[in-house]
């Protein structure tokens, strides 16, 4: 008969498994993450991509996301450009209305959903050069209805 007072051997884990485990965490939570970005961005894919498209506008970076804010019911259904632009936008507001209406119109052919979205919110930012750590950004936001 065994005693309570008996201790038990510890149980040791090879340390190939614990390398394998965290290998497969790793694959399993980047999966999600992708999962979780292909659901909130893949209804902004085509105008992320008819901007791409354009010749002005290829090396913007564009991020295109939409929907109210969380815990706002009231708020507005809003679409957002985030755009990377090589120019100050401050001083260039001029071509900063030109983009913003070039980016309505592909939004009004590119999304199907677009009549759904209250305000455009349109984001530019200037990287400047690599001394400077300010970066200038301007914030635009339209009235669609």
């Amino acid at each position: 008969m065994t005693s309570s007072s008996e201790t038990k051997e510890p149980v040791f884990i090879s340390g190939k498994l614990v390398v394998v485990g965290m290998f497969a965490f790793a694959i399993m939570m980047t999966g999600c993450m992708w999962f979780y970005w292909k659901l909130n961005l893949a209804p902004f894919l085509p105008l992320q991509q008819a901007i791409i498209a354009t010749e002005e506008l290829a090396e913007s970076r564009p991020v295109v996301e939409g929907g109210r804010a969380k815990g706002q019911e009231n708020a507005p259904n809003t679409l957002r450009v985030t755009m990377k632009i090589d120019y100050d936008p401050v001083e260039n507001v001029d071509r900063v209305i030109v983009i913003e209406q070039k980016i309505l119109e592909l939004a009004k052919t590119s999304l199907p959903h677009y009549e759904e979205f209250d305000q455009l919110e349109f984001n530019l930012y200037w990287p400047k050069q690599e001394t400077e750590l300010k970066p200038i950004a301007i914030q635009r936001i339209t009235q669609l209805k």
